[in-house]
């Protein structure tokens, strides 16, 4: 049997108002996989814990607040949160960790050209500045212990939004093909010029194999590596002529893999895969989800020679947490102290749409909300963007046109309903920096040279108080506002860059929805403002969320 199927069977605004596993899917899972018995075996097995879970020790329950009245997410191990905590205490430096020089210096190259903490004016922060956040220490520094080894390894690594998760397993990968090239030269001679896939990226949407793959492109262009990705435009002519070549690192979605056997132009594609040693799938969480987990787990069987497999994601919710227990018991957590915990770099803030001028209307406090943020000057001379988020796909196209229409704002709608190609286009211009805009100065007066210091001041009619900084009265700047109003589809995974305003226009019914929701902004602890529209209808659990960011509390 190989390692991978023996593994799955072992055992603005400061202040406003106030699998589980049918036995019919194990069956069809036990058929792709062939007759094995154990394969079978896997899927329907009693569930035993991993070493990761035994003598659990959690979070003393003051500091846990549990969010919404459906299922959410898993209470953390704290022993695994300590642990990080120590590490982290004592790497501060990329020098600090077993990485190679060339894998380090092309890693600090890209994480200083996409790295949203720098001036909007620069093309690239100063590679001396450039350290690893604490999901990439703690990866790296476990990883890089057994990286080599031949047995399968499979580890879940789970870190806050926006926390730098993507260059923490890319990391290691490349570390792990490029010491595979100069530890054996005579098998990489056997093999670089050979049609194969030596690793494979797997994410849930291809918005993701996007983003991912350009994080990618980078890192491999820099080390002589040959990085494809699969996506919606990708002909299979295009794939086969790729993998002549050498595919080093391969972005695409489970189905693409899958597609793969079920086309007669791609010859023998079993050993296309089997020199796949490295796997990760990002957004693990959704794609081990009960509606994707037939398909992602026949993508992963399809890799039998993996030496590495990473599940990667910024919840661990507590299906996804009983999937793993029962698929991969044996499987290793790297978590961070500050896994389910909103970034207090947050600034949370309730709108009731219950009080005057409002009336109980959503729209009104969401309109309003809208226009505070853009004339709260913040942001001089760059595009504002604002991410609104509803529960309901339905709602989505409803409430950007009556934005539009009833009040001017620039918004765009995108559900799941929206073809690939139109998607990808809605959110260029909230996944790219903002756009400077041109300064038009206004007519100038006898008195322009002054200087005004405005105090807050309270919108008519409204429970919204605007701070505005001292300006200048010699010239206006343009204010621009782009609106974009969608549901979860675009809340997993997706680096909105520089986006500093989510509001929620409907209350998420899970911890896990609000987390995911929250970390559009306020990314690599970068600033952002997150507002959230309640009405007499919302719960109590719900009003208290921007006590329990403020008192660094974690959700469940």
């Amino acid at each position: 049997m190989n390692p991978l199927l023996r593994s799955m069977s072992h055992p603005v605004i400061r202040s406003l108002g106030s699998f589980r596993c049918s036995s019919t899917y194990a069956r069809g899972a036990a058929r792709i996989g062939g007759k094995n018995k154990s394969s079978r075996h896997s899927l329907v097995s009693t569930i035993k814990k991993s070493p990761a879970n035994r003598n659990k020790k959690d979070e003393p329950s003051s500091q846990i607040f549990h969010y919404g009245a459906f299922g959410g997410l898993k209470e953390i191990n704290a022993q695994d949160s300590q642990k990080t905590a120590g590490i982290l205490s004592k790497v501060t430096d990329f020098d600090q960790l077993k990485i190679l020089p060339e894998v380090r210096t092309a890693v600090k190259k890209v994480i200083s050209r996409e790295t949203i903490a720098k001036s909007p004016d620069l093309t690239e922060a100063s590679e001396k500045d450039i350290k690893p956040s604490p999901v990439q220490v703690a990866v790296i520094q476990k990883l890089s212990k057994t990286l080599t080894n031949r047995q399968l390894q499979v580890h879940m690594v789970a870190a806050e939004t926006g926390s730098g998760k993507t260059m923490a397993y890319l990391t290691p990968l490349l570390d792990y093909l490029k010491r595979g090239e100069q530890d054996d030269p005579e098998g990489w001679d056997q093999i670089k010029d050979k049609a194969i896939v030596r690793s494979v990226i797997l994410v849930p949407t291809h918005e993701l194999v996007e983003q991912v793959y350009k994080t990618v492109k980078l890192n491999a262009d820099l080390l002589g590596l040959h990085a494809f990705r699969w996506n919606m435009d990708t002909s299979y002519n295009d794939f086969i002529e790729a993998v002549k070549a050498r595919i080093d690192l391969l972005v695409t979605t489970p189905g693409k893999v899958l597609n793969m056997f079920k086309v007669r132009i791609i010859n023998r594609p079993e050993r296309l895969l089997s020199g796949v040693r490295f796997a990760v799938l990002d957004e693990a969480d959704t794609l081990m989800d009960r509606s994707w987990l037939e398909e992602t787990h026949s993508a992963i069987k399809s890799f039998p020679n993996a030496n590495h497999l990473i599940f990667c994601s910024a919840t661990i919710p507590s299906e996804f947490s009983k999937t793993m227990d029962r698929l991969f018991p044996t499987s290793e957590a790297i978590t961070t102290p500050k896994l389910h915990k909103i970034s207090q770099k947050i600034d949370f803030k309730l709108i009731d749409a219950s009080l005057n001028p409002y009336k109980g209307s959503k729209l009104k406090a969401l309109a309003q909300a809208l226009y505070a943020i853009m004339k709260d000057g913040t942001e001089e001379g760059f595009e504002k963007r604002c991410l609104i988020f509803v529960n309901e796909k339905k709602d989505a196209k409803k409430v950007a046109e009556q934005l539009t229409e009833r009040y001017g704002h620039n918004c765009v709608s995108l559900t799941g309903e929206d073809a690939i190609s139109e998607r990808l286009d809605k959110i260029s211009a909230f996944v790219n920096p903002p756009k400077r805009l041109n300064e038009a100065p206004s007519k100038l007066s006898d008195d322009s040279s002054k200087t005004v210091k405005r105090e807050p001041t309270m919108l008519p009619n409204s429970n919204i108080k605007l701070t505005t900084s001292s300006s200048n009265l010699h010239g206006k700047k343009n204010t621009s506002l782009k609106v974009l109003v969608t549901t979860d589809l675009m809340a997993r995974g997706l680096n909105f860059q520089g986006v500093r305003n989510v509001i929620l226009f409907d209350v998420p019914k899970t911890s896990i929805d609000l987390v995911h929701r929250a970390g559009r902004t306020g990314r690599m602890m970068q600033g952002g403002r997150v507002f959230m529209i309640i009405d007499k209808k919302t719960k109590s659990w719900a009003k208290a969320v921007p006590k329990i960011v403020r008192n660094n509390k974690t959700l469940s």
